[in-house]
């Protein structure tokens, strides 16, 4: 039997040196890998968090200019009746308020004091919108509604609100809904509305709930369009504390509001030390410069936008000045 002998000329195997290339070529692959991964997973969140903020800053300002466009109806059956209340405005707001409310029925306002309060300043001193509408009750019973409107909380709207106090003033228009911004309980920015209680199907004058209606909400600014000589134009656009002091009688000149929101998203997706200067309204050259710039100081890698309209009153007040 021959014996055939292995020279090392025949050997095969890795040396030293290749082996550290092919783990150096091995690590590349992974960190390619894993930084495409990791741009794809930073890309993948600005689309989803963009859709997030356009989906709540859409919804939010169509739920209030919805309201505004409402703003201000009632029934000619219901409004001509005898011993109506007199009318008043369709719309109040309020510059940096939250947690804003109605006198109750036994703290009655005067003329040349608001029936609306704020229990403190607001959110990013988001301003507060009242806005009074009625619905279209049955024509049986007009505390019931038939269906056709609804308020902020999703309710249908009768055209005539019941009192529980026996002697208690019926207001003019069956609902008032006021808008704010608050905070939830995980700390996220909301817009919220007040509301009327319910008493099964009829509504409550004086009794409020308040709703969430959009999450993300981080600034409501509201600026208003009045018409000072009653030529049926809008001269100037102001904010809530710039209106006569007259009581009422400013809202009632009130015919357009401005709105501006600005909705944040959820995911950290800016660079670290980015800074946000959004422009909430185009300067008018008055001294509003301090209420049209909005830089957020808090969770700053968080993206924001700004969405804004403006929108007219289809029920403008039929009072002029103080006379109604």
């Amino acid at each position: 039997m021959t014996c055939r002998r292995l020279t090392h000329g025949n050997a095969r195997g890795f040396t030293l040196a290749s082996l550290m290339v092919g783990i150096s070529l091995g690590l590349i692959a992974t960190f390619a890998a894993l930084a495409t991964f990791q741009v794809m997973r930073t890309a993948y969140a600005t689309v989803v968090d963009g859709v997030l903020i356009e989906e709540r800053g859409q919804r939010a300002l169509f739920i209030l200019a919805h309201s505004i466009r409402q703003a201000g109806w009632i029934p000619a059956h219901v409004a001509l009746a005898p011993a109506h209340p007199a009318p008043v405005p369709p719309i109040e707001g309020r510059d940096d308020c939250a947690q804003p409310s109605l006198h109750t029925q036994t703290q009655t306002p005067s003329r040349t004091q608001s029936p609306m309060q704020c229990a403190r300043g607001g959110v990013n001193g988001s301003d507060a919108l009242l806005v009074r509408v009625s619905g279209s009750g049955l024509a049986a019973d007009p505390t019931l509604p038939d269906g056709t409107m609804s308020d902020c909380g999703g309710y249908a709207l009768p055209a005539r609100a019941i009192v529980r106090a026996s002697g208690a003033a019926l207001p003019h228009h069956a609902s008032t809904n006021l808008f704010y911004v608050g905070t939830g309980g995980d700390g996220v920015p909301q817009l919220l509305c007040r509301y009327p209680t319910r008493q099964g199907s009829r509504l409550l004058a004086g009794a409020h709930t308040a709703g969430t209606l959009v999450r993300g909400v981080e600034m409501l600014q509201l600026r208003y369009g009045i018409d000072s000589d009653g030529d049926g134009r809008i001269d100037r656009f102001v904010p809530a504390r710039e209106l006569p002091t007259q009581g009422s009688a400013g809202w009632h000149r009130v015919h357009a509001v401005q709105i501006a929101v600005v909705i944040r998203g959820e995911r950290p997706t800016l660079a670290p030390g980015t800074t946000q200067r959004l422009t909430l309204f185009p300067g008018d050259g008055a001294s509003h410069a301090d209420d049209q710039v909005f830089m957020p100081a808090r969770h700053p890698r968080l993206r924001r936008r700004v969405f804004a309209t403006t929108v007219r009153l289809r029920n403008p007040s039929p009072c002029q000045g103080i006379i109604c």
